[in-house]
């Protein structure tokens, strides 16, 4: 009956360890574990394992939503962000998941050959919540709306009326657009 015997002392801490605590202490100290239960055995130190592939494809997905349903999505991008930062995502490869979903905003706006107001306004704020220079975003609009009158062999309309709107998105003349 030596085993049980000794099972109960550990379980009831009457035995002592080799280094003289009792044993429900010393039990995790070679290891570097403190007391089970307790969090002293959570070290922050240790390396992360790194973000899955799917996690990062969820991660994409969630910011093409929120892009698309702009403007009534715009008060779910802190919590993108937050979200980008928990999941441990390079700031590079999100700030280029983010290029890239702008430029597909583009593409579907002069997929008609026509940029309404409300398509203005959208990548205005897209941009502004990406914090996309806007010289960066005028290239890819020009880009893009060259790709498509080429395409369509017509230019791409707006729909804001004649001359420069208010609210023409990053500074590029709706008239052109």
């Amino acid at each position: 009956m030596g085993f049980f015997d000794t099972l109960r002392r550990v379980m009831t801490g009457d035995l002592a360890s080799p280094a003289g605590l009792p044993g429900d202490h010393g039990l995790g100290e070679p290891w570097g574990v403190g007391e089970v239960g307790s969090g002293a055995d959570d070290h922050t130190d240790r390396p992360t394992e790194g973000t899955s592939e799917f996690d990062r494809q969820q991660w994409v997905r969630k910011l093409s939503h929120v892009l698309d349903r702009l403007p009534e999505s715009r008060g779910q991008w802190a919590d993108l962000t937050v979200e980008a930062a928990g999941l441990g995502l390079e700031p590079g490869w999100v700030a280029e998941r983010q290029r890239n979903a702008f430029e597909l905003l583009v593409r579907r706006a002069v997929a008609d050959r026509a940029v309404t107001e409300a398509e203005h306004r959208k990548l205005e704020m897209a941009r502004e919540l990406i914090e996309m220079p806007e010289s960066e975003a005028e290239a890819i609009l020009g880009a893009i709306i060259g790709e498509a009158e080429s395409v369509f062999g017509k230019p791409v309309d707006s729909d804001s009326g004649a001359g420069r709107s208010s609210h023409a998105p990053i500074g590029v003349d709706p008239g052109r657009v």
